[in-house]
Order: structure tokens, then sequence, then C-alpha cells
């Protein structure tokens, strides 16, 4: 059996000192940022609960009613929007306002086409129940509604006649 003399258990020393002091300084530089990261967490849940009170986030369909349905997921609108601001957030939007409200007459160059006093077709909007688990017509004019957190208001071009 061979032994190992002075000069091999200096270098095997050494090799362990230099391991050591790697580790200690990886184990140093990992806490650091971990603790940097915490810290920068805890700052942006603070900083995102002051923009909670100031912003909705909501979800918006348009429904072109030829199969063509675009969503716009967790659009950020200012607190106090409404369905008709959600949809010019998202969309160029013509309408009329008259002392009942907002009536949008064309999403995306899609224009209301009145064919008689008794059909057509025209833009209407629909609010998600939860409590339902389906669409309801807007209960007011789009500009009338105000939206809440997590809303989820889809357009549709329908069809219409009476």
């Amino acid at each position: 059996m061979a032994q190992q003399g002075p000069v091999n258990g200096k270098k095997e020393n050494k090799t362990v000192v230099v391991l050591l002091i790697a580790l200690l300084v990886w184990a140093l530089a990992s806490s650091s940022v971990a603790s940097y990261l915490y810290l920068e967490n805890q700052r942006l849940k603070s900083s995102l609960s002051s923009l909670e009170s100031k912003a909705v986030l909501v979800n918006i369909a348009i429904d072109y009613g030829n199969g063509t349905v675009v969503w716009f997921n967790s659009t950020p609108l200012p607190s106090g929007s409404t369905a008709l601001s959600a949809l010019t957030a998202v969309a160029r939007v013509e309408y009329k306002l008259s002392t009942m409200g907002a009536y949008v007459t064309a999403i995306n160059g899609v224009s209301e086409n009145i064919i008689s006093k008794s059909e057509g077709y025209s833009w209407l909007w629909y609010k998600y129940s939860p409590e339902k688990k389906s669409l309801e017509m807007g209960p007011v004019a789009a500009d009338k509604y105000t939206l809440a957190n997590g809303d989820i208001i889809v357009w549709r071009y329908e069809h219409w006649k009476f």
C-alpha cells in the first residue's frame, strides 16, 4: 500500500479550503439574491394592492355574428369604467348619445343594418352572470353600467325581428 506523503496531504487540504470558500461565497450570494427577491416581491404586492383600488380587470368579447369571436382577457381599465369605455379601449367604436344613454352603431367597421322598421342587425351587449352561469342582456345602456373587477362583457352583432 502506498502512503500519501506530506505534499499530497497539503494539496488536498488546499483543495478542501478552496472548495469551502467557494461554497461560502455561493451561500452568501444566493442568500443575498433570495433576500432581495423576497423584499422586491413584498414591495410589488403592496403596489398591486394600491393599484387594485384604482383599476379593474375585465374580459371583453366581440362576437361578429358570423362565427368570429375576439376576446380581450384581463383588460386593465381605470375604476369607474363603463361597458362602453371598455369596448372603446379594445375596438374602434361608433355610437350615438341620447337621454337614455349611448347606442353603439358600429364596432371595427361592422355597422348596424336596419332592413325595415321590424327587422335588422344591431350591436347588443351582455354581462356574464356567475350565479346563473349564463349571459344576461345589459341592464342599462353601456355608458351607464359601471364595471366591477372580473366582469365578463360580450358584444354581439345580432339579427332581430318583430
